[in-house]
């Protein structure tokens, strides 16, 4: 009835120019296989550089926070009256500026030194409030060190104490087991100590003469280490005592106690304060 005329019949379709605008098909899979390969490449090679950074991101994190647990101290030093390691425990108390205590156990049956007493409790006087050494006299053949009362075994040795004192307290400077041939190095000095600490003689006082007579200032190097603060514990013991020791190590030890500010404590001690 009606005859209606086809719209599209009257109207002109125009394409526009190629030249403005170019796009490649979507059903071109050659070039679409190689947009994604190359997008793909992209990715994974930003991921790897992403890692990177975070590795050196965490790095120096570590390397310039300041460890949770460094600072304070709370230990318990159990040794032998006259032992190396009274010594260390007054390094030890300066370094983290804490306060010492000094107790007699009911298994030691050697006379305590009052005068030696009252120069450790002396340590830090004044400039703090909170003890942080506790060095028990008893009947025990090494040296035992307890940094958690209660929750830990003991440690037993003088370089071992050491060694678990860096580690705990982050001191790098001293020991960084990182370094292998610097830690090497430190670890075979404190196989020496030991000896030392056990059984001092002559022969190993040499020993350590003829280390020092091919290191510059110190045990390991220029630096002070825990080495070299093993071994001026056991000097300071021996000087104590009565022993003699070489010149050269009389110097060394002088030489050390006049050094880094935790280390001049055993001036009072060698010298009388």
């Amino acid at each position: 009835m009606y005859a209606a005329p086809k719209i599209y019949e009257d109207m002109v379709v125009s394409t526009p120019s190629l030249g403005m605008y170019s796009m490649r098909p979507i059903h071109d899979s050659a070039g679409a296989s190689e947009d994604v390969g190359d997008l793909e490449r992209r990715q994974d090679k930003c991921l790897a550089d992403l890692e990177v950074l975070q590795q050196r991101l965490k790095k120096i994190e570590m390397d310039c926070a300041a460890p949770p647990s460094a600072g304070k101290v709370d230990i318990v030093l159990g040794c032998a009256v006259g032992s190396p390691a009274v010594f260390l425990g007054t390094i030890l108390a300066r370094k983290s500026n804490t306060l010492i205590k000094v107790f007699s156990h009911s298994s030691n049956r050697s006379p305590v030194n009052s005068a030696l007493t009252n120069k450790l409790l002396k340590v830090n006087r004044g400039e703090s409030g909170v003890t942080g050494v506790n060095i028990i006299y008893k009947d025990t053949p090494a040296p035992y060190f307890v940094d958690k009362p209660g929750r830990q075994v003991p440690v037993f040795g003088l370089s071992n104490i050491l060694r678990y004192v860096a580690r705990s307290q982050h001191y790098t400077v001293l020991y960084d087991e990182r370094d292998l041939v610097s830690a090497a190095q430190i670890d075979e000095m404190l196989s020496l100590v030991d000896r030392l600490e056990m059984k001092p003689s002559a022969q190993l006082l040499n020993e350590f003469v003829k280390v020092l007579s091919t290191t510059e200032s110190h045990l390991c190097g220029r630096s002070l280490t825990i080495a070299d603060i093993a071994l001026c514990c056991c000097l300071t013991s021996l000087v104590i005592a009565g022993n003699h020791i070489p010149r050269v190590l009389q110097e060394y030890l002088e030489r050390c106690s006049r050094g880094e500010y935790e280390m001049r404590v055993l001036k009072a001690f060698i010298n009388g304060l």
